[in-house]
């Protein structure tokens, strides 16, 4: 099977858009690459965040099988390598959906949007919710971070 005209033309226009400014700035990059010799110790890594890092819940939904909560937290590693995140990635969205009937120290499945995914409500409604009624497993869905960026164009 051949490759559709539209696909290749698809990727052009996307490879053109995609790193037009390159990688950042090569003093960003060293940062990087020092902090990953520092998350690459476990030992390290486990003190790095408090475990009571700030999660903050805006709102929580009850239904019949589980409680859905929205909230936010600051990335840890805008605390780490300060100024290394683009503004709108610092703050991370996400909604945890929680069974009802949930022990403590389960698994949670953690859900990343995938292109084109704007908010939760596909990997709501065919993942998580699936999960909670199958297997009684809760899932944390992280917003893409540039989601809210295009819905403030949406809305003016």
């Amino acid at each position: 099977m051949g490759v559709s005209r539209l696909d290749v033309f698809y990727r052009r226009l996307l490879l053109t858009k995609l790193f037009i400014g390159g990688w950042g700035k090569p003093e960003d990059l060293k940062r990087i690459f020092e902090f990953r010799k520092i998350i690459g110790n476990r030992e390290k890594c486990r003190s790095l965040l408090p475990e009571d890092y700030p999660v903050h819940i805006n709102k929580t939904e009850e239904h019949v099988d589980c409680h859905i909560h929205d909230g936010f937290f600051f990335s840890p590693l805008e605390h780490l390598v300060p100024g290394i995140l683009p503004p709108e990635s610092v703050k991370a969205r996400f909604q945890f959906i929680v069974p009802k009937r949930w022990q403590k120290n389960r698994p949670v499945c953690i859900h990343l949007a995938g292109t084109g995914d704007h908010f939760f409500w596909r990997r709501r409604t065919l993942m998580a919710r699936p999960m909670v009624k199958e297997a009684g497993m809760a899932s944390l869905l992280l917003e893409n971070p540039y989601y809210i960026l295009l819905l403030s164009f949406v809305i003016i």
